[in-house]
């Protein structure tokens, strides 16, 4: 769709720069008129409503997958510290420093990065019975919400299957 519209205003530009043969030129020497310069408007605008839309969605999905691969990274974490530890951490706070109740935890400040979504916001972590609810609050930063602005669970989380 997107391709044949290029092409259409390729042929419209084509032509509209047509140059005059010589004798014709010094003759009609004016330009473009308003109209012509008009419809090239138009068309422009035409081609940046279809393509402005796919490149937000594009960045809105791009920063869903980069949430959730920071996800996975804690998870990973989460069972590492499960397994070294016996038990689940209290707060994701067990990245970043160490763990007075667990010895064999040592935490990395490195990983501060980890702490925060794709939209700059804390994920929210609690413990579920034997195991844990990590989530993203998603674009709009609510509970909640539908497309983009929906909460994201990790694949480990209890409530992963209420996405």
């Amino acid at each position: 769709e997107l391709d044949s519209i290029k092409q259409e205003l390729r042929i419209m530009l084509k032509h509209l720069l047509k140059r005059p043969s010589l004798s014709t030129s010094r003759l009609n020497n004016k330009g473009f008129s308003l109209g012509e310069i008009m419809i090239v408007l138009v068309i422009i605008g035409g081609i940046m409503a279809i393509v402005l839309p796919k490149i937000k969605d594009g960045s809105e999905k791009s920063k869903v997958n980069q949430t959730r691969m920071k996800m996975n990274e804690i998870s990973t974490k989460i069972d590492e510290f499960q397994s070294e530890c016996g038990k689940l951490p209290t707060s994701l706070n067990f990245l970043i420093q160490d763990e007075s109740s667990c010895r064999n935890w040592t935490g990395n400040p490195k990983l501060k990065h980890l702490l925060k979504d794709a939209w700059s916001s804390d994920f929210e972590y609690e413990t579920a019975g034997k195991g844990y609810n990590l989530k993203s609050l998603g674009a709009d930063k609510k509970s909640g919400g539908s497309s983009f602005d929906k909460d994201i669970y990790s694949e480990s989380s209890e409530n992963a299957g209420d996405e």
